[in-house]
């Protein structure tokens, strides 16, 4: 099985942290990022495709074509056009996988959270935030499928926030992508395009760690031991 881990974009968020190297290598008690995201990944993937562009170099120096008992493949994004982008430069190696799981290469999560996804053949990860403004927030439907999302809003207090984590299968390439701007595309807009043919599950989770700006980075250096 595989996993994609998106991790081509420039961090500018993160300001100085990430003027040199890509946000997902910044080190997590003297550790990339990145190498928790794919330490943290079910028994069954055996291969993690890693679509990079900013600082790429690092990237593969560091993981190599093996990492953590898995087969690494690298596909570069060479234009930033937004998720859907990023994950459509792996359509080669999973335009007939009935099953994949993609996740955001600068966010934190629990094995067992991406293992619970796992049993469902759609599936997406959301953890209900207090300070949602920092977040799209979704909804979901009376069988806790994914309906819907709200972009990041000061007008968002409280809600379910999506962390960016999908199992998903060759059909999504049916659907075309999603534009949310006039560059980019995004993955879970697209995925929403989905929903009467193929509802997409929510698995709740009280866990998850988004790494984007300092302060989210400061976070995850303190509470780190529960990713481990």
């Amino acid at each position: 099985m595989f996993a994609v881990i998106l991790a081509a974009g420039r961090g500018k968020r993160m300001g100085d942290l990430a003027a040199d190297c890509s946000k997902t290598m910044l080190p997590i008690n003297g550790k990339p990022k990145l190498a928790y995201t794919i330490e943290s990944l079910p028994d069954q993937i055996e291969t993690v495709i890693l679509i990079v562009n900013y600082c790429s170099g690092q990237i593969k120096e560091y993981f190599g074509e093996n990492y953590a008992n898995r087969k690494i493949v690298y596909r570069d994004q060479e234009v930033l056009n937004g998720t859907d982008g990023a994950l459509r430069t792996a359509k080669d190696l999973l335009h007939d996988q009935d099953k994949f799981i993609v996740l955001n290469g600068d966010d934190m999560y629990r094995k067992r959270d991406l293992e619970r996804m796992l049993r469902y053949d759609r599936s997406t990860l959301a953890c209900y935030s207090y300070d949602a403004k920092k977040f799209g927030i979704i909804s979901v439907d009376d069988s806790d499928n994914f309906e819907g999302i709200m972009e990041k809003s000061d007008n968002h207090t409280e809600g379910l926030a999506g962390s960016g984590a999908f199992v998903l299968g060759k059909e999504y390439f049916e659907f075309k992508p999603v534009a949310i701007s006039d560059t980019e595309f995004g993955l879970p807009h697209t995925v929403l395009s989905m929903y009467e043919k193929y509802p997409v599950k929510v698995v709740h989770t009280d866990h998850w760690q988004a790494v984007g700006t300092p302060e989210q980075y400061e976070e995850a250096q303190e509470i780190i031991s529960k990713f481990l």
